[in-house]
């Protein structure tokens, strides 16, 4: 069976249907682009309906309460305080190797200061059973100076600035404890005395 080989004609026509097709595609994504530009903007991560009626976002779909529902505005913290909540024994060698990461390994009244970074939320999800994280926040704001002397971070993750404790600080640094405390005891002589209480009570 002999094959016809195509006619200018159908050459022609052939292209006027690409060249037809093209402008149809072409119009399609300007038109899309327009529809993309008028649409309203979505918030971070966020996808779009989700497929049973949420929100759907990177890596999760979020149900609000009732239809309509908006979320408060919420600004992230810029560091969280860790502390390690569980032991470390029973649990596998890639969960000890971020707790040694974070230095969270020996005590478990020792905390650590992480900055909110992508990279580090990934770590921490991986040991959010085995810590605490408390966002850090500065309700007084920081010093207009920039001294920071007299800070305290609290439990629940409040840094506030006491002027009495910059004032106590500055002193310690300035005077010698031995030479104007001629009753000051040293660690071991303290030692000896509490033992010789303990030993003999009356």
């Amino acid at each position: 069976m002999q094959q016809v080989p195509p006619s200018a004609d159908d050459k022609f026509q052939g292209n006027c249907l690409c060249c037809t097709a093209l402008s149809t595609a072409q119009g399609t994504v300007s038109l899309e682009t327009k529809l993309q530009k008028d649409a309203p903007k979505k918030r971070n991560n966020e996808i779009g309906p989700g497929k049973y009626g949420g929100q759907e976002f990177q890596g999760f779909t979020y149900f609000p309460r009732f239809p309509g529902q908006v979320d408060p505005e919420f600004e992230p913290p810029k560091v969280y305080m860790v502390q390690r909540i569980e032991r470390m024994k029973f649990n596998p060698f890639w969960h000890k190797k971020l707790l040694k990461e974070f230095g969270i390994d020996r005590k478990s009244s020792d905390y650590a200061i992480v900055p909110n970074t992508p990279n580090n939320c990934a770590r921490l999800w991986k040991v959010k059973h085995l810590v605490r994280i408390t966002p850090i926040s500065i309700p007084q704001g920081l010093p207009e100076d920039g001294d920071m002397a007299g800070a305290r971070l609290q439990d629940n993750g409040e840094l506030r600035f006491i002027p009495k404790l910059k004032h106590d600080m500055l002193v310690s640094v300035n005077q010698s404890r031995t030479a104007k405390q001629p009753d000051f005891l040293d660690h071991h002589t303290l030692k000896n005395r509490l033992r010789m209480n303990w030993l003999k009570p009356w």
